[in-house]
């Protein structure tokens, strides 16, 4: 399952990422992540979830980040949920072309591995394209 955010700076995205984050570490069977750019959710993220900060890692295209979250899911087969908290803040070099593909991406990953996705994107939705839309919430 995927699930994308999306808005302006300011929409009340993070909000609703702490929320989603900190209910799915309750429900759900298995181990959480968050991806951020940045320590600034730490304080409202339960602590059972594992907290990446892209800015330890020298990411610079959706590729590489890519290999961060498959080397998360190799790491650890009971991760079942992955969030991602302002992906163009964790992929400085990425747009709304980019971000189509990497979906597809994450389309093979959540269907490989069982993982669900949720994913922030700070952007107009009328800029979004089809495969991008279609997973919009």
């Amino acid at each position: 399952m995927i699930k994308i955010h999306i808005g302006l700076k300011g929409s009340g995205k993070t909000k609703k990422l702490i929320e989603a984050v900190n209910n799915a570490v309750n429900v759900e069977n298995g181990n959480v992540v968050c991806i951020t750019d940045g320590n600034r959710l730490i304080h409202d993220i339960d602590r059972k979830v594992r907290m990446i900060n892209t800015e330890d890692f020298n990411i610079k295209n959706f590729d590489m980040f890519e290999g961060l979250i498959c080397g998360l899911i190799a790491q650890d087969y009971d991760i079942t949920h992955i969030f991602i908290d302002s992906v163009f803040k964790s992929v400085p070099n990425g747009d709304m072309n980019s971000i189509e593909e990497f979906i597809s991406d994450l389309e093979k990953l959540a269907g490989a591995f069982n993982v669900s996705f949720t994913m922030m994107v700070s952007a107009e939705a009328d800029s979004a394209g089809a495969n991008v839309k279609k997973y919009i919430v």
